[in-house]
């Protein structure tokens, strides 16, 4: 035992040799859980497995350190079927001692097997579903989820408990005591199995004093004829004494027919339609129980086909995306076309900026990258001032020749790469006009003037606000 002060190993004296402090009630606290261990130990072993959890439980509590507590704790949780309590208690007591520690092995063991991880996780989320489904009133869809997981897991405790509460609610009290029987062949410690089963053998007249759920044997006055030997032979004589005359024998005999027949067609017969009766119900329950699983399957598997298509119509968005429609692939093609078409010689910055009007903005504000969008701009820097020209050029030419759509167009590029322009400002006003779109003309020439006051354009374009408010 180590000092929880200095960690120096103590004597048999009451106080600490390195650094003098007092272990009186610390030894006891050890003593104490060591002795709780042990008792818990005593109790796995006779598998009171409820009454070892309670003591493995109380010497954690005086030393939350203690490795060997611990791991049986853990050993305990795993024969009930609470493997995620196992883990947890074998993960602690890993980190406490990480060399030497058997927990390592137990942890090992089950998570190198995936099948039995996959299993522990599906018998609690089903336990968890028939929980559901009882707090929900369906309790034969609970039972069906119960079967289950006891299939599964047959030591799982909570599982067949409450499997045998769901019998006792339908007053099957026989199937109840079976479920609690096999209960307590894995925890005979488990108070709540016992007092079910309790109920049930009341329930099944089970508990009769005297009788222990036996027929009474008879006594010797029930007995018709007694049994005398004679050298060799065996007489039966009857209790009155006499024997039967002829007649009378053939006519007990005829009689003793009768009431067989009547007994047999009114007793018999009866009892044996009713049990064939009893069977042929309890395959019909089958068959339902059946039916139900198979339907609470296909729901399952319809949930996860609905699941599976969801999943698959956003993969083909994201396939989308990416392949076309003005996707990731496009706009990045039409930016790389840009940059091959500016380094290329032959081929003018108007090309280039035709690549760049491809990209749409909505891609630049809010998903490009920014590196993307630096060699976006750069691009646009580049070439600004030689595209402005050639579209302003463009566009006095066409509206010379009257054709205002081509010369808006080339106009509004224009003072686009090039807003200092105050010529292809106004002359965008004037095609706007030209072309009957008054309202939108009479918009441009506010704002020429409010951009531009100073040029040699302004009075012009006051002008034609006045021609155009008369």
């Amino acid at each position: 035992m180590e000092c929880f002060n200095c960690g120096s190993s103590l004597t048999e004296l009451d106080y600490c040799t390195n650094c003098g402090a007092d272990v009186r009630r610390y030894k006891k606290i050890m003593y104490t859980a060591n002795r709780l261990y042990n008792e818990g130990l005593e109790r796995a072993s006779v598998r009171d497995l409820t009454g070892a959890i309670r003591m493995l439980r109380e010497a954690l509590k005086c030393n939350k350190n203690h490795v060997d507590a611990r791991n049986l704790l853990g050993l305990v949780y795993y024969e009930t079927g609470e493997s995620v309590a196992a883990l947890s208690e074998w993960v602690i007591s890993n980190n406490i001692r990480h060399e030497k520690n058997i927990a390592e092995e137990y942890m090992n063991t089950i998570q190198s097997n995936q099948g039995r991880l996959e299993t522990m996780n599906t018998t609690i989320h089903k336990y968890n579903v028939a929980l559901d489904l009882c707090r929900q009133g369906s309790y034969d869809l609970a039972m069906i989820q119960l079967k289950k997981v006891i299939s599964m897991n047959p030591k799982y405790v909570k599982a067949r408990r409450l499997m045998a509460l769901l019998h006792m609610q339908k007053e099957d009290w026989e199937k109840a005591r079976r479920e609690l029987g096999k209960v307590l062949n894995t925890d005979c410690g488990d108070i709540d199995s016992l007092r079910y089963l309790k109920e049930c053998e009341q329930r099944l007249g089970l508990d009769e004093v005297g009788t222990g759920g036996r027929k009474k044997k008879k006594t010797n006055d029930e007995v018709t004829a007694v049994y005398k030997t004679s050298g060799n032979e065996v007489i039966i004589q009857p209790m009155n004494g006499r024997e039967p005359l002829g007649l009378a024998a053939f006519i007990q005999i005829a009689i003793g027919i009768v009431i067989g027949v009547f007994a047999t067609y009114f007793i018999v017969m009866p009892a044996r339609e009713s049990k064939v009766r009893e069977e042929y119900n309890e395959e019909i329950v089958s068959y339902g129980e059946q039916l139900d699983a198979k339907n609470a399957d296909i729901v399952e598997l319809q949930t996860r086909i609905s699941q599976l298509e969801g999943n698959i119509q956003g993969l083909k968005s994201d396939l989308n995306v990416y392949s076309g429609g003005n996707g990731v692939t496009d706009v990045y093609d039409h930016l790389l076309a840009a940059a091959s078409a500016y380094l290329n010689k032959n081929q003018s910055d108007v090309e280039v900026e035709k690549y760049l009007a491809l990209i749409p903005e909505d891609y630049l504000d809010n998903e490009a990258t920014s590196d993307y969008r630096e060699l976006y701009n750069l691009l646009n820097t580049l070439i600004g001032d030689s595209v402005a020209d050639a579209y302003y050029e463009a566009g006095i030419q066409a509206y010379r020749d009257m054709d205002y759509d081509e010369a808006i167009e080339n106009l509004e590029k224009a003072y686009k790469y090039d807003d200092s322009n105050d010529g292809a400002m106004y002359y965008l006003g004037v095609a706007y006009y030209e072309s009957g779109d008054t309202m939108k003309a009479s918009e441009i020439f506010n704002d020429f003037l409010s951009v531009f006051p100073e040029s040699d354009l302004a009075d012009k374009a006051r002008q034609r606000i006045e021609e155009i408010n008369e």
